[in-house]
């Protein structure tokens, strides 16, 4: 409503006549009607020409209405691994990987990926890029394999590369999905998180890393998100060891040049050690990277999604602003921002580095033994200091079972072939369960069980169950 009915002015103009018949000051009459216009007449213009503002399109596979079209998981949980710590300072090695990543690197890898036209999963151009991806990594002289899958909705194949790590069969994940949607080339979505994935594999294949890293891009993402849920589905079976999977989906539009600045990452509880570790790059390597990260909380979608349901720790890298050509036929490189993608993919590939070269103590329950009491030993038998260890010693049982003792020791650091121990004092009789638990904050938790028999403060006839 735009305008006042004659009515309302009628009376208006009867209390602004009252109110000048009754005011002695001038000024005062001349508020009252300017206050009583004000009142009326701003407030109906504004409601008017309030403007409708839309919300971002959310990210999600095209061929899919909502997360209730995504097969439901169901799986024992995984035991969680320890994580690699975040750096505090630089590692030259690192930015010298930083500075082979250029403009030039992701668009050759761009153009190339969009030259054979929409890879709808499925059609002829989708299996030219797998080829595509294949011969590069083969050239490389990367381990390579297709992870071909057959499902209801689609069947298509995976594209896996492999840098064996030194000495660890922990595994460290770099992915994007090949595949786009039938209207247009896919430049960004996922042109841009395969690039950084081919680009990271053809500047680390050249160095030796101390975990396993795999290279991975993954087909059927547009059509829900059906080749990485093959594909976590089947790590877990193999159980695998993957400690992080760094996931990168629409990583090149950049319009204005705050968007370069940022950029968003998506995490689930038990992930956001990734978040934290990436933001850590980010600073350290701030001059090589030049993005600060948005934790976003959690989203289906995107190839990270089936890696939570199998209980595996992944994120989802994400532009700052939602690409506007998003699935359609304008989702070309001439739309994209090379300067962010290139600087994106740093922060990725530093993120990547810094995981799989930490080598990680191993913790060994080396002894548990009776006699005054329980005393039980870890060693470290890895090759690096372990942080913050500790034993504990839960002991239960005895006559009526009214036994329940717990002890815990720690040490700061416990150099690699030195051991702690830790010792229980006890002083009941009958039968007692034993259980010794050592853990560290930057190595795997190990436990060992025993049984024993209690007479006063001795233990005897102790035996390590299995």
């Amino acid at each position: 409503m735009k305008y006042i009915a004659l009515q309302e002015y009628q009376k208006i103009g009867d209390i602004i006549m009252k109110s000048l018949n009754h005011s002695r000051d001038t000024i005062e009459k001349a508020f009252v009607v300017i206050l009583l216009s004000c009142l009326l007449l701003v407030p109906t213009f504004s409601l008017a020409e309030t403007p409708n503002i839309s919300s971002t399109t959310p990210h999600k596979p095209a061929y899919i209405q909502s997360k209730n079209d995504l097969v439901d998981v169901q799986v024992a949980q995984r035991f969680s691994s320890s994580h690699p710590l975040a750096p505090t300072t630089m590692n030259l090695d690192i930015t010298e990987l930083l500075q082979q990543v250029d403009e030039t690197l992701i668009l050759g890898y761009l153009e190339n990926l969009t030259s054979f036209g929409p890879r709808l999963t499925g059609t002829e151009a989708c299996n030219q890029a797998a080829h595509y991806i294949y011969e590069t990594f083969q050239d490389m002289g990367l381990a390579v394999r297709y992870h071909n899958y057959t499902d209801n909705t689609v069947s298509g194949s995976n594209v896996e590369a492999t840098l064996y790590g030194s000495n660890s069969t922990n595994i460290f994940i770099i992915c994007g999905h090949y595949d786009c949607v039938a209207a247009g080339p896919g430049a960004d979505d996922d042109g841009s998180g395969v690039a950084a994935v081919l680009a990271a594999a053809e500047i680390m294949k050249n160095y030796e890393f101390y975990h396993t890293i795999r290279f991975v891009a993954f087909s059927g993402e547009e059509q829900g998100l059906v080749g990485s849920h093959h594909y976590a589905e089947d790590a877990y079976n193999a159980n695998d060891t993957i400690i992080a999977v760094l996931n990168a989906d629409m990583i090149g539009f950049a319009p204005l040049p705050f968007d370069g600045t940022k950029g968003k990452i998506y995490e689930n509880s038990a992930s956001e050690w990734i978040v934290t570790f990436t933001q850590d790059v980010s600073q350290v390597y701030a001059q090589y990277i030049g993005i600060e990260l948005s934790p976003q909380g959690e989203t289906w979608g995107s190839d990270h999604y089936y890696f939570w349901q199998f209980g595996y720790d992944a994120v989802f890298y994400h532009e700052y602003n939602f690409n506007d050509y998003y699935h359609s036929a304008n989702d070309t490189i001439a739309h994209m921002n090379l300067s962010y993608s290139s600087r994106f993919t740093r922060l990725i590939l530093a993120t990547l580095a810094e995981m799989a070269l930490q080598p990680r103590p191993v913790l060994e329950i080396s002894g548990i033994t009776g006699g005054l009491g329980i005393t039980a030993q870890v060693t470290n038998v890895g090759e690096v200091n372990a942080s913050s260890v500790n034993i504990t010693i839960s002991v239960t049982g005895g006559l009526l079972g009214l036994l329940d003792v717990s002890s815990t020791n720690g040490i700061g650091m416990l150099p690699p072939l030195d051991s702690l121990q830790s010792n229980v004092k006890l002083f009941r009789i009958g039968n007692i369960k034993i259980g010794v638990t050592a853990g560290a904050s930057n190595a795997d938790q190990v436990t060992k069980h025993a049984t024993g028999f209690l007479i006063g403060p001795f233990v005897l006839k102790l035996v390590i169950t299995p």
